[in-house]
């Protein structure tokens, strides 16, 4: 099959609204595989993030019985960065959570992550998902402060900031950007345990969050 094909077929796929999600999966990731696409590209084509289909396409990577619980529980988009970067157990118990609650309406990411770390013990990436808004604000202007940040760095907390204010879940390449970041900060002491700037419980979350 060559690249327009692919392209057309995964279009088509991607907005067939009948389609079981499961069904979406395998056709979709079966194609952007064979074809050798780029994320970028295609993830313009067929108008989403190259964050959501990078996520969507990892849920093709867990075996057929996975996939085919994960097309009945039909998580929303929002929580498919988190499933995506799951081990097996971890997304078995995340998609029983989802399933018991579906008529509690609280299906988002941070009811998923929740659920996760029930299974064990979480990452530093996973962590990350706890900082919030405020939190990253302080680290930035610390950040900024003490001259450490180049102008993008800047941009990319303050861009973080907002995202996580209204709610939106960072791609794997945000959050090992802001990794980065946070480590940089510790490392030059903007960030410490004995903060003199009356910001230590910000201090504090961010060291426990970055295990330092």
């Amino acid at each position: 099959m060559n690249k327009t094909d692919a392209l057309e077929n995964i279009k088509e796929t991607w907005e067939d609204s009948e389609l079981e999600l499961g069904e979406k999966i395998l056709r979709i990731s079966n194609d952007f595989s064979e074809a050798g696409l780029d994320l970028g590209a295609t993830a313009a084509y067929i108008h989403t993030t190259e964050s959501e289909l990078s996520a969507f396409l990892q849920l093709g990577e867990f075996d057929d019985e996975i996939i085919e619980k994960i097309s009945k529980v039909n998580p929303p988009t929002t929580t498919w960065t988190i499933l995506a970067s799951a081990s097996d157990e971890e997304i078995e118990h995340a998609l029983d959570a989802l399933q018991k609650g579906n008529t509690v309406s609280n299906l988002d990411d941070e009811y998923v992550y929740n659920t996760m770390i029930e299974v064990s013990g979480p990452s530093i990436e996973k962590k990350i998902l706890n900082l919030n808004s405020d939190m990253i604000k302080t680290a930035c202007k610390k950040g900024t402060d003490f001259h450490l940040l180049s102008e993008s760095e800047r941009k990319f907390m303050t861009s973080v900031a907002g995202q996580k204010k209204r709610g939106k879940v960072l791609s794997e390449k945000q959050i090992n950007w802001l990794i980065s970041i946070l480590n940089k900060l510790i490392d030059n002491g903007a960030i410490v345990h004995n903060s003199i700037d009356g910001d230590q419980k910000t201090c504090d979350a961010i060291l426990e969050c970055m295990e330092r």
